[in-house]
């Protein structure tokens, strides 16, 4: 996406990094620390190291590729564009493979570090001013092929980290839930896994962001939903609800056995809705959720994370409504994020499930028939029992 196809209220604040950007070639810079990993051509991949052009302080450095502290601190997608306006895709080709090399090793420090590392970097050519948004990824910017990278100071590593980068026999799924278990951030535990720096030495490789980002969500959900399972079930009806940058989230808890279903639905083509949904039954889903992708995963994550709270499994579903607002995508993070806030919102209680329906259509700006896409609607009203998921008893 070009300069000039932002919309106006993105471009205005983008101007001054712009000229900026454009003007860079030879540099130093504080990568906050960020890589990116693309997929095109894979197993042939654009790779490389994410940097502004100029030393910053740390914290100034970190919030440039953090997330979590966009949430926090409910940065706009105006903000959200502004600082990632300011990162320089230094890139390079290499396959995922690649277990060495003069842009591989740097590439590999900069993901494990743990704070903002100084990076000199000398491009081929000055920046374009452009960007690739994503669903599931952060917005990407002004790219420009990589002639040197070399690191003006050690990159420093937690120490739980750096044991399971040097641990070569355990898997990579065990790897993340212990990254996990030590509270690093998600998005930290995606760029380490990005890197392919976790895993049994045979299976290492990089893997492209987007899909780590995913993989990582998957892992953590799925290692949560098999502890669920085994707790009581919850026996009242529960109503969340969060909105953050056009983003609207209903997330509904039902009394029963696990299940999960996501449905995002938005004003499509000529004004009618356009709606898309995933789900899964007590025993999970064996194919990808090719309808609404990695969100499934990012939600499916944010509900384990609170029924494992709360030592209770429920039938949940996540009603995503999608305004004009959201008017470009800043990555799945921002769905993980919001769901994981509205269980900090006031809860609603409700005696019959038709009442909780009727709360969650009075509060939507859009109309679109979602209820009638959900199969887990379709399966509390006709199938409450474990049984009906064929569970022995």
């Amino acid at each position: 996406m070009r300069f000039r196809d932002l919309p106006p209220s993105i471009r205005s604040k983008l101007q001054f990094w712009q000229k900026t950007i454009e003007a860079t070639k030879d540099f130093s810079g504080s990568t906050p620390p960020s890589i990116f990993v693309g997929d095109f051509g894979y197993p042939k991949v654009n790779m490389g190291i994410l940097a502004p052009p100029q030393k910053q302080e740390d914290l100034q450095a970190a919030v440039l590729d953090s997330p979590e502290n966009w949430y926090a601190s409910k940065a706009t997608l105006e903000q959200i564009f502004a600082l990632r306006s300011q990162l320089i895709y230094s890139r390079f080709q290499s396959s995922v493979h690649a277990d060495a090399g003069r842009f591989v090793d740097v590439t590999k420090e900069i993901a494990a570090a743990k704070k903002p590392t100084l990076v000199d970097i000398v491009l081929k050519k000055q920046p374009r001013f452009v960007f690739a948004t994503d669903v599931r990824s952060t917005p990407i910017g002004n790219p420009a092929p990589l002639v040197s990278a070399a690191l003006a100071e050690n990159p420093k590593v937690e120490k739980k980290v750096d044991y399971l980068i040097s641990d070569v026999d355990v898997k990579a799924n065990t790897a993340v839930l212990e990254l996990y278990k030590h509270k690093l951030p998600t998005t930290r535990i995606q760029k380490v896994f990005s890197a392919g720096l976790l895993g049994m030495q045979i299976e290492r490789k990089f893997v492209p962001t987007r899909w780590s980002i995913t993989a990582v969500d998957d892992m953590l959900s799925k290692s949560l939903r098999e502890k669920i399972k085994d707790y009581q079930e919850l026996s009242e009806i529960k109503l969340f609800f969060n909105e953050y940058i056009g983003n609207r989230y209903y997330v509904l808890l039902l009394p029963g056995a696990y299940q999960f279903e996501l449905i995002e639905f938005w004003q499509g083509k000529w004004g009618m809705p356009a709606v898309s949904s995933d789900y899964e039954n007590f025993w999970g889903r064996k194919d990808y959720a090719d309808r609404t992708h990695g969100a499934f995963y990012s939600g499916r994550l944010a509900v384990c994370e609170y029924l494992d709270k709360i030592k209770r499994q429920a039938a949940v579903l996540i009603v995503r409504e999608i305004t004009s607002e959201y008017s470009l995508p800043v990555g799945i993070w921002q769905l993980r994020e919001s769901v994981r806030d509205a269980f900090n919102q006031k809860e609603e209680k409700f005696a019959t499930l038709n009442e909780a329906l009727k709360r969650i259509e009075s509060r939507m700006k859009l109309k679109s028939g979602w209820q009638e896409k959900s199969q887990l609607l379709k399966n509390f009203k006709h199938q409450k029992k474990l049984s009906s998921f064929g569970r022995k008893i």
